[in-house]
């Protein structure tokens, strides 16, 4: 049990993407920026104020590490006032940080003040911890625990050998049990968000974390210069199948017809159950031409095992073209290919409509206009 326990956490990937979606959702990422930034700032105003006084390191090297540990904490600064870093970027962060630790403590002169200052290890621990893989949140320990061993012996060397080892345990400890704590509060958050975000029947999204995917899309998508496809996906007749075969039977198409249609919109677009028998898929395109996901969509539900068919509208709009909130263009995008999947319905089903949307204002759809396309 505690070895599974063990791999399971050692298995744990990174909580980046998620974490950083999240706190962008709920507006937090300028205060997680101005922290951590006033964090990598203090690192540095530490180290210059001693250099700046006699108990600060002595000679040629203890002095250059201390200037090499403070350009890493520069780097820091600079890099969260500028942007919330990528995923990429954080790491190397974390990296960096912990170098800059590393030498700043090896640069001491006094023993003490070096295994003291091995606490800082722990805040960007924490750091890892909160963001990152447990194997980096390893990483980060063993560093730790190798420069304030160094720290230790010297200090035991120099006659203080219980105040060596009682300093030495207490790095340990904080250095494992603060990440450590903090690792097990994510993952259950992470566990607890995942269930509120998606939908329980079919494991896709449901509809409102589908705009927070959304709109990531679409800040991607302006620096690309490419289109915001939405596809708006009905079932047909479903009702039929809940009423001939019961609700357990409705149940499984949905679940097989969620599986179609995301391996038809593949592994880069947003997916979700909107309800009851409508998904919705939203990708990034170069082109503003859906006729292929759509009918990549309508084949790939009629061949699958949900014996239903599927209606399908589709929409997209250049995003460089765009303005205003990304709420507003998401709703507008899903109101106008929902509008398109019910023209697909009248003609039938088993087919797809499309229909422009206008990159700014906000027309309603004509009901005869738009571009008509059919499986």
């Amino acid at each position: 049990m505690v070895r599974d326990a063990l791999r399971r956490w050692w298995q744990h990937s990174s909580h980046y993407d998620w974490l950083s979606g999240y706190l962008a959702a709920r507006g937090m990422r300028g205060a997680t920026r101005a922290l951590m930034a006033f964090i990598a700032a203090s690192l540095v105003a530490c180290l210059l104020g001693l250099l700046a006084t006699i108990d600060g390191p002595v000679g040629t090297v203890p002095i250059v590490m201390t200037w090499l540990a403070i350009a890493g904490g520069v780097a820091g600064a600079i890099l969260w006032s500028v942007r919330f870093p990528t995923q990429g970027q954080s790491v190397a962060f974390a990296l960096v940080t912990n170098a800059s630790i590393a030498l700043a403590c090896l640069a001491f002169p006094q023993p003490l003040p070096s295994v003291v200052g091995c606490v800082a290890f722990a805040t960007i621990g924490a750091y890892v911890a909160f963001f990152h893989s447990t194997g980096l949140v390893l990483y980060n320990f063993a560093v730790a625990a190798v420069v304030a061993t160094i720290g230790a012996a010297r200090m035991a060397a120099t006659g203080h050998p219980v105040l060596a080892a009682v300093d030495w345990w207490l790095i340990v400890q904080v250095n494992i049990a603060l990440p450590l704590a903090i690792q097990t509060m994510v993952r259950a958050l992470g566990t607890d968000l995942l269930r509120a975000e998606r939908d329980p029947l079919t494991g896709l999204l449901n509809r409102r974390t589908f705009h927070r995917s959304a709109s990531n899309l679409i800040g991607s998508g302006r620096t690309a210069d490419a289109h915001l496809v939405v596809a708006l996906i009905d079932l047909d007749k479903f009702k039929s199948v809940n009423d001939r075969y019961g609700h357990a039977a409705g149940d499984e198409a949905l679940v097989h017809a969620a599986r179609a249609i995301g391996v038809a919109a593949g592994n880069h677009a947003v997916v979700a159950r909107s309800g009851g028998e409508e998904f919705l898929v939203a990708t990034v395109s170069s082109t503003p031409d859906c006729s292929e996901l759509a009918q990549r969509i309508c084949t790939s539900v009629a061949e699958s095992p949900a014996r239903v068919t599927a209606s399908v509208g589709t929409t997209a709009v250049r995003l460089r073209d765009t303005e205003g909130e990304d709420k507003s263009l998401i709703d507008r995008l899903v109101a106008t290919a929902d509008w398109a999947m019910y023209r697909a319905k009248r003609a039938g089903g088993n087919g797809f409509r499309h229909q422009d949307t206008h990159p700014i204002s906000r027309p309603r759809p004509d009901r005869g206009g738009g571009v008509s396309r059919t499986a």
